[in-house]
């Protein structure tokens, strides 16, 4: 990058005629004069706008560690800048009370546990029974059914046995018959007649007999049947009521006491504060032997990544966006500039408390990120940044006031046309680019390095004597502040 030097030649003052004898008027065309113009010699430069802000070195993130215990604290382990990781123990609070009101409600729910274990025994088996209660009821209840079917199903098979029997004997007594009194006649025949008739008619009385029976037999399965069902309802009524029992258990168990176990145990662990995160220990509110008096105790900041939250006024933040680069420096390392990146823009107005200062301040804001990792800057030192609006590298550049705006609304230079000694005036047309509050950006195929331009070109026409000191002295142009 080429430094921004621009070499601007001593300007002569203008003399009035008047006053020295024998001079022109100063700007006669063609003629000798002894007024000399200020011009600017176009070198290639950097140009650059930026805001002037301010803030504190912090670490990029910051995490408060807090506790909503109302203990002493018993051990520090950690002081202000000492280094952390994540896990490390930084303070330890008195746990002795909590610990002896966790035993102490641990003890008696272990002993009610017992109670609760025992009695849950008891309702187990009680269960237990009536389940095998029910199994050895049906089993003497279906055995009841089937003696009864066994029985009905001999009576039916012996009532049809002797119908049966009756109808061949009612057979036979009719052959007999027909043998013995159709035709000639079969004495033989006639004493079978007799001998069927009465087989027969004792064996119709018989089944007769029984057909009256088989009612009752019938009678005796269904009943079977139904003292089946009624000591399968009664075996299920007495287990459900057992079972009921011991799901009433759970609603019996002290929940509450568990919750508060739970609980205590909780805060027994917050007793030993632990590091979220790797860092920096940037503050502490707490000492040893005393109580929080508040939530916050230690703040920690990440050093791995530096930052700075710096203020931004209401006329600059819509020119501050997210990715511009920044130049920063402090007062403890001198002229060393860092190189950062706007990383957040708060477009809303706020009010915040600086965290080293305690002074509220009020506007918009925006946190640039250091992107060195190792730098010399630590947490708190304070910090002046130029946040870069707009830059453009190796351009030519001269005095806004060099600029003539013409009435079409082109813009033109007058530059030194010709030799030293021999300068005469000429008007180029130029483009203007990127302005700063010094230089100008201008663009022309006509402007080259070395080229001088007027820095005051008002009544200066093409083809005009210039008068310009060979004399040049060097300003060092900075980029200007916005």
């Amino acid at each position: 990058m080429k430094s921004n030097n621009i070499r601007r030649i001593i300007a002569g003052l203008c003399i009035s005629a008047l006053a020295l004898s024998g001079a022109t008027s100063c700007g006669a065309s063609n003629a000798e004069t002894t007024f000399k113009h200020d011009a600017y010699k176009v070198e290639k430069t950097d140009l650059e706008n930026y805001i002037s802000v301010s803030g504190a070195v912090e670490g990029s993130n910051i995490v408060k560690v807090t506790t909503d215990l109302a203990a002493k604290v018993s051990q520090l382990n950690v002081e202000l800048g000492s280094s952390v990781k994540a896990g490390d123990v930084l303070c330890v609070f008195d746990s002795k009370d909590l610990q002896s009101e966790y035993d102490a409600l641990k003890n008696s729910m272990d002993k009610n546990g017992e109670r609760v274990e025992s009695t849950h025994k008891i309702n187990q088996r009680n269960l237990d029974s009536a389940k095998s209660d029910k199994a050895n009821a049906l089993s003497q209840a279906q055995r009841v059914i089937d003696k009864a079917v066994s029985a009905r199903d001999e009576a039916y098979n012996k009532y049809n046995s002797t119908v049966a029997s009756a109808n061949d004997y009612y057979a036979k007594y009719i052959d007999a018959y027909n043998r013995a009194y159709s035709g000639e006649g079969d004495a033989s025949a006639v004493s079978e007649v007799e001998s069927y008739l009465k087989m027969f008619q004792s064996a119709e009385a018989e089944y007769k007999a029984l057909a009256e029976q088989l009612p009752a037999f019938d009678a005796a399965v269904q009943d079977a049947r139904d003292a089946y069902s009624q000591a399968e309802r009664a075996a299920d009524a007495a287990i459900q009521t057992a079972q009921d029992v011991v799901n009433a258990e759970k609603f019996d168990s002290d929940d509450s006491t568990k919750t508060q176990l739970e609980k205590l145990q909780e805060k027994i662990n917050k007793c030993t504060v632990v590091a979220p995160k790797d860092g920096i220990i940037t503050a502490i509110n707490v000492s040893e032997g005393s109580i929080p008096s508040t939530d916050a105790i230690m703040t920690i900041e990440d050093t791995s990544q530096l930052r700075i939250k710096v203020e931004i006024k209401e006329t600059d933040i819509l020119s501050v966006e997210k990715g511009q680069k920044a130049v920063i420096t402090t007062n403890a390392t001198g002229d060393k500039e860092f190189t950062g990146t706007v990383d957040r823009v708060l477009n809303v107005m706020s009010d915040s408390v600086n965290p080293y200062s305690g002074e509220k301040n009020g506007g918009y804001s925006a946190e640039i990120t250091i992107d060195d990792s190792d730098t010399a800057l630590l947490i708190g030192m304070n910090a002046k940044v130029k946040i870069i609006i707009e830059e453009k590298e190796d351009v030519f550049a001269v005095p806004y006031d060099s600029i003539i705006e013409n009435k079409d609304g082109t813009f033109s230079v007058v530059i030194a046309d010709g030799t030293p000694g021999n300068y005469t005036a000429k008007h180029i047309n130029v483009e203007k680019g990127m302005e700063s509050s010094y230089l100008t950006e201008i663009k022309s195929s006509e402007i080259k390095e070395d080229t001088l331009v007027l820095t005051s070109p008002n009544y200066v026409s093409d083809g005009d004597h210039l008068n310009i000191s060979e004399s040049y002295y060097e300003t060092q142009t900075e980029g200007a502040s916005k």
